[in-house]
């Protein structure tokens, strides 16, 4: 396989819970995470570019962003925007993905699959161009989740089950799904949105942008958890 890697290639401006922010590079400005005033961080710690042959002929380029919260503070939505370049500025591919929820002390990976030249790749920028450092939405922790189950299959992702609410006074329940593969890292998650919902009802928090290479982790196991509004 051939692999090229583009470690902390850039930086974004960000909104965090709503208000514009500074730059999200802490370690190519010098800085330290910090959760000392209760708010998570998300920061792009490594880019990389490979071709998998692995399934045939058929050359399959793929990119590969890790991004990490390794403060003790959950994060919420996190928008990221990936373009791939030329040596001389020409964008050969460009992508965005979304993950409603990056728990505390966790890694998100997550891939695309692109159509390029590998040889033609001078950079990647990949920016962090929206993200909610705290979780305002309120977790329903006396929610109970049964009959869950996973499928995956190409692209999409999906956890399906019965949840059961203590009260029905609520406009939405936001069910969020977080998907990890067997190395432990978050893989991205799956969401429904319920509104006015009743005591009892079926969810599917399902997502697309899932593919991956042949030679990545499975996905293999998941949390269900409830809010009464996105993360």
């Amino acid at each position: 396989m051939d692999r090229r890697s583009f470690l902390m290639v850039t930086g974004g401006m960000v909104t965090v819970s709503g208000c514009m922010g500074e730059s999200f590079n802490d370690e190519a400005e010098g800085g330290e995470s910090s959760d000392e005033d209760g708010e998570a961080t998300a920061e792009v710690v490594e880019t990389d570019v490979f071709a998998d042959q692995s399934s045939g002929t058929r050359e399959r380029n793929w990119v590969q962003v890790d991004v990490e919260n390794e403060t003790t503070v959950d994060h919420g939505r996190v928008r990221i925007e990936t373009t791939v370049l030329a040596e001389d500025g020409t964008e050969l591919a460009a992508d965005e993905h979304l993950t409603t929820y990056l728990p505390a002390e966790t890694t998100l990976r997550y891939f695309h699959r692109e159509e390029f030249e590998l040889a033609a790749v001078d950079a990647v920028e990949t920016e962090i161009v929206d993200a909610h450092s705290t979780v305002d939405s309120v977790a329903l922790e006396d929610a109970v989740a049964s009959e869950t189950s996973l499928s995956v299959g190409g692209d999409l992702i999906n956890v399906v089950g019965n949840l059961e609410l203590e009260t029905t006074d609520l406009e939405r329940a936001v069910v969020v799904a977080p998907l990890y593969d067997e190395a432990g890292r978050l893989r991205g998650t799956g969401t429904h949105i319920e509104n006015n919902p009743a005591e009892t009802f079926e969810f599917g928090a399902n997502s697309a942008g899932f593919r991956a290479p042949s030679e990545s982790d499975d996905i293999d196991s998941y949390d269900v958890l409830v809010f009464d509004d996105l993360p």
